[in-house]
């Protein structure tokens, strides 16, 4: 490889993809505060929570203390029961049959159907980064085998759902479990999809508590992981495609011809100039002189 084509292999090399360059370059959605103010028909005060979700008649309130409120919608404000008429999301139950990473779970529902559901908001380490495997074991330790509820409003280009899962205790409460694994520190906001201020303060306390993969003296975004892995499965590839760039590039004619398999020089009155399948025309010090010619 010549020197300029070497040094545009390696600062091609140490640029990110053009895709994730792109995605990069996208503005991180804006910070969003999902809390606010509930009231009941009669106008009083119920409580500052987010809405997790609705189910037949009832509605759960998230507070921010992690306590859950379950109320029926007719006991709500009508601008609260509009509100959420104009935030609609979808429901799905199911037991929880495989944890296939920090945070992708596979659910069957009541119809035996599977569903491969991604936590929305979050993204936990790879399998082969440092706490990729803890990071599982806590997400499969809290649902494998037990029933939960997710909600969500679309899949991703790899056709998972998007969704924020919820599971039920004993005494009635929910733990909402997106959250739940950026408090015990085995999973990132995912700030670049997500806006949502609370899992932003959650990630923050994590992080101060030296919670999980923050005991880390450097943890790696999960992001910059998987950019640092396919620089690295591509560098051979693109060494290959640097390679054959320059042998296919136009070669100015000389009276010499160069076999690059042999490395034997051959003159221009020789039957083997420009005649081997891999050569290129060269100066008369380069290679070995050719037998026949003399090259």
């Amino acid at each position: 490889m010549s020197h300029r084509l070497a040094i545009l292999f390696w600062l091609v090399l140490a640029l990110p993809p053009l895709t994730l360059v792109w995605a990069e370059a996208q503005p991180d959605p804006p910070l969003v505060d999902p809390f606010r103010a509930w009231h009941d028909a009669e106008g009083n005060f119920l409580s500052n929570s987010r809405l997790a979700f609705c189910e037949e008649d009832q509605a759960l309130l998230l507070q921010q203390s992690g306590q859950t409120l379950l109320i029926p919608q007719a006991r709500l404000s009508a601008t609260d029961r509009q509100w959420i008429t104009e935030h609609p999301l979808t429901n799905l139950r199911g037991k929880v049959i495989y944890v296939a990473d920090g945070d992708t779970i596979g659910l069957l529902d009541a119809e035996k159907k599977t569903h491969r559901i991604r936590l929305e908001g979050i993204d936990a380490p790879e399998s082969r980064q440092a706490f990729g495997k803890k990071s599982r074991q806590a997400l499969n330790r809290t649902v494998y085998g037990k029933e939960v509820l997710v909600t969500y409003e679309k899949t991703d280009s790899y056709g998972r759902i998007l969704g924020q899962v919820y599971l039920p205790n004993a005494d009635g409460q929910w733990k909402w479990i997106n959250r739940q694994l950026i408090e015990d520190g085995w999973a990132w906001h995912y700030r670049h999809f997500s806006g949502d201020v609370d899992l932003a303060k959650t990630q923050q306390r994590a992080e101060s508590a030296k919670a999980g993969l923050w005991r880390d003296a450097q943890p790696q975004p999960p992001w910059r992981f998987r950019l640092d892995e396919k620089r690295r499965k591509e560098a051979p590839q693109m060494e290959r495609s640097g390679q054959k760039q320059q042998e296919d590039q136009p070669m100015t004619a000389t009276g010499f011809w160069l076999n690059t398999s042999s490395g034997v020089r051959h003159n221009a009155s020789c039957k083997h100039f420009a005649k081997t399948k891999r050569g290129k025309y060269c100066e008369p010090s380069d290679g070995k002189p050719c037998g026949i010619c003399g090259g």
